[in-house]
């Protein structure tokens, strides 16, 4: 017999406020014919909520996605509509020494990029572990400059050589990471900034937030 799939809430709320922003909740939920209690029930979702179909049809059919999208992430999501699609930007910074991450990130908006782009370059269709935080310092000059936002895959966490985002020893920092046999290097594109060696114990202190597809930057 086929085990039945685990309904992730915290998604669902997840799809359902990119289905919405940057539209007010309140709008949002007028437009739809839903109650906004309602709305916002499924916004911050009880640990014991289970949806219900009318009202997803609904925001669904108001944000101009299928349902299959809203409920399992499968199918049309809104950007198939509009030609966007919106990748949520986290309060956080990422920095050459010291930075902040904070679990409990809070969302600050959506930076809109087309589909076509999105699927050209990454060949990706919709935000799903995608996310944008901000770069300060200046150790990645000139590949990324302080105040640069970028582009994070969250999905990609594999160890490879290539430029992450990752938290060591609680300070949140983008870096050029190479494999080495006993280890990885941390590299500054900035040769101001010597390399530097993980390896040991303190491996297990590196957590890969994920890897940079794309930079952001004013000239």
């Amino acid at each position: 017999m086929e085990e039945s799939r685990a309904f992730d809430l915290e998604a669902f709320a997840q799809r359902l406020r990119e289905l919405i922003a940057p539209e007010k909740p309140t709008a949002f939920a007028e437009r739809a014919g839903v109650k906004q209690p309602t709305l916002f029930k499924y916004l911050r979702p009880p640990a014991n909520l289970s949806p219900s179909l009318d009202i997803v049809a609904k925001l669904a059919e108001a944000g101009g996605c299928s349902i299959d999208w809203l409920v399992w992430a499968r199918g049309e999501g809104p950007e198939a509509a509009t030609g966007f699609v919106k990748i949520p930007r986290f309060a956080g910074t990422l920095a050459a020494g010291a930075g902040s991450w904070n679990e409990g990130r809070r969302q600050l908006d959506y930076i809109p990029f087309t589909s076509e782009f999105l699927r050209k370059r990454f060949g990706r269709t919709s935000a799903n572990g995608l996310s944008i935080l901000e770069a300060r310092g200046d150790s990645m000059e000139a590949t990324i400059a302080d105040g640069g936002l970028l582009l994070i895959d969250e999905t990609d966490r594999r160890i490879v050589d290539g430029i992450f985002a990752f938290t060591l020893d609680g300070d949140a920092r983008v870096k050029r990471i190479r494999k080495l046999t006993d280890g990885l290097m941390l590299i500054s594109d900035n040769p101001a900034y010597p390399p530097e060696t993980v390896s040991g114990e303190d491996l297990a202190k590196l957590q890969i937030i994920g890897r940079v597809l794309w930079v952001g930057q004013t000239l």
